[in-house]
C-alpha cells in the first residue's frame, strides 16, 4: 500500500499470497511496505503497498483461500489520533476494480479518506508519491522494496462491505492511488485497472 506520521510496523506481504498474515497497522500510524519493521516520523511523503500474485494449478487453491482470509479481514483504520485535526473528509468507494472517484484533488493538511469497499473483494488504498506507475519485479510481482523506497503507504485491504477510514497529513504533490490485491485470476488489482490519482494542492 502506505503523510501522516509513518512509524506503524510493516507487513511485508508474501508474493504469491494474498495478505496472509498481514498484522493490523497499530492506531494512528501508517504502514510503510517493504520493511519489517519500518519506522519514520514526518508529514506525508510517502511510502508504497504491494500484494502478491499467484499462479496456476495448486497455486490457485492457495490464492483462493488467501482471497477467502482476506475476504473476511476487518478494517484497521490508520491516524484515529489524527481525525479530529482533519480539515476535509473524501468519500471513497472501492469497487471491483476502481476508485470512486478515480480523481480527488484535496488542499495539503490533515485529510480524512473514509473509504467503503462495494465490490465483491477484499480492496485496498495505497498511495504512490509522484505520479508514476507502481513498480513490479522481471517476475511479474508487484515490488515491495522499489515502492518503500518511493515512500508509499496504505490503508490495509478489508473485506466487502465494510467501511474503512484513513487519515494522513499530506504535503503538497501528486499522488498515485492503487491496490495491489491480489484476484482470484491471478492478476493484481492494479493491472485490472483499480489506479486513481490524487492532488493535494
Amino acid at each position: 500500500m502506505r503523510l501522516t506520521e509513518p512509524r506503524a510496523a510493516v507487513c511485508a506481504v508474501a508474493m504469491g499470497v494474498l495478505l496472509a498474515g498481514c498484522g493490523a497497522a497499530d492506531e494512528g500510524e501508517v504502514r510503510n511496505i517493504g520493511s519489517e519493521e519500518g519506522s519514520a516520523s514526518g508529514s506525508a511523503s510517502a511510502s508504497g503497498s504491494a500484494s502478491g500474485t499467484g499462479s496456476a494449478s495448486a497455486s490457485d487453491a492457495t490464492a483462493s483461500g488467501s482471497a477467502v482470509a482476506a475476504a473476511e479481514q476487518d478494517c484497521s483504520p490508520v491516524g484515529e489520533d489524527l481525525a479530529p485535526q482533519a480539515a476535509a473528509t473524501v468519500d471513497l468507494a472501492l469497487a471491483d476494480y476502481e476508485f470512486e472517484p478515480g480523481d480527488i484533488d484535496v488542499e495539503a493538511g490533515v485529510v480524512t479518506f473514509a473509504t467503503t469497499n462495494v465490490g465483491d473483494e477484499p480492496h485496498e488504498l495505497a498511495f504512490l508519491p509522484g505520479a508514476g506507475d507502481v513498480p513490479f519485479t522481471d517476475d511479474g510481482e508487484p515490488d515491495e522494496e522499489a515502492l518503500a523506497e518511493a515512500g508509499a503507504f496504505e490503508l490495509e485491504a478489508y473485506g466487502p462491505g465494510q467501511d474503512c477510514n484513513t487519515t494522513h497529513d499530506l504535503e503538497p504533490g501528486t499522488y498515485t492511488l492503487f491496490c495491489i490485491v491480489e484476484a482470484p485470476d491471478g492478476e493484481t488489482h492494479y493491472e485490472k485497472g483499480m489506479r486513481g490519482r490524487l492532488v493535494v494542492r
